[in-house]
């Protein structure tokens, strides 16, 4: 970690200062166990505008305790804007706290502390930045670093049901609506297109399609794009179907299950049709 944490110091020396005062407050408590670094500075791929994506582990007992105190140790470290201390709902009932911080000086942290026994081992690609006991020795694949065939399923309906809707909305002629599902029927294709290309972590769609090396971004993606124009949002969502209708297709055939196609595809296309404005 010593050479990685050097080279950061050379490229980000911003970014490493923070680390090192995180790791400081980590080595000064002996409650928490664990301080792990993901995302794109992890990878190498990160610049000055780049946030800190950080795991925080700590004794079963004392997390709660630990957690409550961690918002003023942050705002310790340099002058802050603000901070956000909550729990994320898609995390369920597992226990845990997201603290997001922004710095005066532009730097972000976004930061989970949960209980040590949280812990599986460390993610592909993550740097270990404090771990006395060894609790990420070993390496775990998280299920959502590949999407399944229920993943898929859900996607692509998903993607058919907001396009759907993007066509009721013209009908009603509420084009912000249309716009807005508009945009997350694009996710939704986007998501498919990850796991089409074999992407890692296709959940996260475009952030991830972005972050491949090269980047994954299909052809023509810009058409999909609208304002709020209704024969503009009409002809750009036709193009997120049919955006949304290949990358199905291909992700299918990647994972090696039944390509039939929904029979929402049709059924929506036509919903679509300029006519249907009339």
């Amino acid at each position: 970690m010593s050479a990685w944490l050097d080279d950061l110091r050379g490229r980000l020396p911003r970014h490493a200062e923070l680390i090192d005062a995180l790791v400081a407050i980590c080595a000064a408590d002996d409650r928490i166990e664990v301080l792990e670094l993901q995302c794109s500075i992890a990878r190498g791929a990160g610049d000055e505008l780049s946030d800190l994506d950080l795991g925080l582990a700590v004794r079963d007992q004392d997390w709660e305790a630990v957690a409550a105190e961690l918002p003023d140790r942050l705002r310790s470290i340099s002058g802050t804007v603000d901070l956000l201390d909550h729990t994320m709902p898609e995390w369920g009932t597992r226990a845990h706290r997201r603290i997001f911080v922004q710095y005066a000086d532009g730097r972000q942290v976004d930061l989970v502390v949960q209980p040590a026994s949280n812990l599986a081992g460390r993610v592909p690609g993550a740097v270990v930045l404090y771990d006395p006991a060894g609790r990420l020795a070993t390496e775990r694949r998280p299920a959502s670093i590949a999407a399944t065939a229920d993943d898929l399923r859900a996607w692509e309906m998903l993607g058919w049901e907001l396009l759907a809707n993007v066509a009721k909305y013209l009908a009603r002629g509420s084009a912000w609506e249309a716009l807005e599902r508009l945009n997350d029927a694009r996710g939704m294709a986007l998501r498919l297109w990850a796991a089409a290309e074999g992407v890692p972590y296709p959940l996260f769609g475009l952030t991830s399609l972005l972050d491949a090396e090269p980047q994954r971004l299909p052809d023509g993606l810009e058409s999909t794009v609208s304002g709020l124009e209704p024969d503009a949002l009409r002809r750009a969502a036709v193009a997120c179907g049919q955006l949304l209708r290949h990358a199905a297709a291909n992700a299918k055939s990647r994972l090696g299950i039944d390509g039939t196609e929904t029979p929402m595809a049709d059924h929506v296309l036509a919903l679509l049709r300029p006519d249907r404005a009339r």
